[in-house]
């Protein structure tokens, strides 16, 4: 809400019902859906999106017939946008409004981006109906164009801060993947190599104790499951018998040809098939439907990992579970997530989970899998995958669908993944710990300046919304006097008009 009064503005100002200062242009008839956007064209096609511009179209029948400048309001998204030239608008929740003269477009635009995020956010629901009710301060005409210079000039010493900070946060992702490329390449550990040559591993040492492991962790949970089975049988054969662990699948190893298209490694280095360092098979999280999310267990969703790490963005979401379905999707420790169905930019990112205070499950968009841990540190594995590298190679057979794409088990199964031994990999992790924990300590003070800037230039319009941004001029005509003004003009207009009206009819009435 606005909270604006009479009593509350300046001397000279006047207040009215949003509503009141602007008239609403129909769209029907002339809206065009996404389907129908062209990627170039005469006309612009101006939707509800963050974008400038969404799209073209020539449909010369489709243009919006208005006096220009005049706004676009996003009804579900409150994005408010100030066009001055002939465009064609999307469909859904585009409103178009056209200043009735009261205040200057651009101060009505300013002024209109302070209310869209002064009312309550509805969700994906209509926002414009709220805005209309509100109550707008009217300056005098000369302050008008005061404050729209000060806004401007506020506004571009604020851009150059943010064009500064955003410049930064790109330096500091080039700087982590070039870190991560060096990494996975053996350069950050060629010194330690030199040093520490009674510490390494053949390639083909450390391929054969890697599938020791995975034998013996076989052999494990086949005689866990006999104990089980065993165990069931002397219950009366109650319950559904446990399940039989299946046999690890053994991937390809990598063709020349395939190592040949690869990165050169270091001489105790190898390339190897991720799914042949899997202990097990990789699981999909539960479907839920998010009217189901409420109380229960925590649910780590696709939001809730990024660049390796689990974190909690916005919070984790909660779900009331069966115990069946928590021994079934509960997570460990040093287990690894992979986003196997997103947008192609955040398809494959993964993470690793770190020790849980409770029991936490995942979604169903999510593929869950273990490692060797004895050989394969889990944190070293997140890296690789996090870096450019890494993603495009377990993104590589991807099936592309409208808005999203897709991994299974195979395809991340088939991912070539460089390792080395052990303790390189300890090395190597200390290393990236050390150094990225630098990056990502600038990169959050950067989004803390970022969100602080949202808060001033937010700030900047509330004080132009109530007055409080430019010193009141005793001079200026105050705002009552543009009003009367505009009355006679519309006055005049709807006289002028009726007599156009009235003249064609005797015309058409001599013929």
């Amino acid at each position: 809400m606005s909270d604006l009064n009479k009593n509350n503005l300046p001397v000279g100002w006047e207040i009215d019902d949003y509503a009141n200062i602007v008239t609403t242009i129909s769209t029907n008839g002339k809206k065009v859906n996404q389907k129908q956007y062209e990627v170039s064209g005469k006309y612009p096609v101006i939707d509800q999106g963050k974008e400038d511009c969404s799209g073209y179209c020539n449909d010369e029948e489709k243009v919006i017939d208005a006096n220009f400048p005049i706004l676009v309001f996003g009804d579900h998204t409150r994005a408010v946008k100030s066009i001055n030239n002939p465009f064609v608008a999307g469909a859904d929740g585009v409103k178009v409004l056209q200043p009735s003269g009261a205040i200057t477009p651009k101060l009505l635009f300013y002024f209109t981006q302070y209310l869209a995020i002064s009312i309550k956010d509805k969700g994906y629901a209509r926002h414009y109906q709220w805005v209309a009710k509100e109550l707008i301060g009217i300056p005098p005409e000369n302050e008008q164009i005061r404050i729209v210079e000060k806004i401007e000039e506020l506004f571009s010493e604020l851009d150059k801060g943010i064009e500064s900070l955003k410049t930064a946060k790109a330096q500091l992702a080039v700087y982590r993947q070039a870190l991560l490329k060096h990494a996975f390449e053996g350069k950050l550990t060629e010194e330690w190599r030199k040093d520490n040559a009674d510490k390494l591993e053949s390639p083909e040492q450390l391929l054969q104790h890697i599938q020791q492991e995975r034998e013996a962790r076989y052999q494990e949970q086949f005689d866990d499951w006999k104990q089980e089975v065993e165990k069931w049988k002397a219950d009366g054969k109650e319950g559904k018998k446990p399940t039989k662990p299946k046999k690890p699948k053994i991937f390809p190893a990598l063709e020349e040809k395939e190592i040949g298209a690869l990165p050169v490694l270091p001489k105790n280095w190898q390339w190897i098939r991720l799914g042949n360092l899997i202990n097990g098979s990789a699981q999909n999280g539960i479907y839920k439907p998010s009217s189901d999310y409420g109380q229960g267990n925590y649910i780590v969703r696709i939001d809730d990992f990024y660049d390796g790490s689990l974190v909690k963005k916005d919070g984790f979401k909660r779900l009331t579970l069966t115990k069946e379905e928590l021994k079934t999707y509960a997570l460990e420790p040093s287990d690894i997530l992979v986003n196997r169905v997103n947008s192609i930019e955040y398809l494959g990112k993964c993470c690793e989970i770190p020790k849980l205070d409770e029991p936490i499950v995942f979604e169903s968009n999510i593929m869950k899998f273990k490692v060797l841990n004895d050989f394969l540190k889990g944190s070293f594995l997140t890296s690789y995958l996090s870096s450019f590298s890494g993603k495009n190679r377990i993104c590589d057979n991807a099936k592309h669908a409208v808005n999203q794409a897709s991994i299974n088990q195979t395809d991340v199964g088939m991912t070539p993944v460089p390792i080395c031994c052990i303790n390189e990999q300890n090395q190597i992790a200390d290393i990236l710990e050390q150094k990225l924990t630098v990056v990502e300590h600038e990169l959050s003070n950067i989004e803390i300046n970022l969100k602080k800037s949202d808060i001033l230039r937010q700030s900047i319009l509330k004080k132009a919304f109530s007055g409080q941004i430019v010193p009141q001029d005793s001079g200026d005509e105050p705002a009552s006097e543009l009003l009367k003004k505009i009355a006679i003009e519309k006055l005049e207009l709807a006289e002028k008009l009726k007599a156009e009206k009235e003249a064609a009819r005797k015309s058409k009435s001599y013929c």
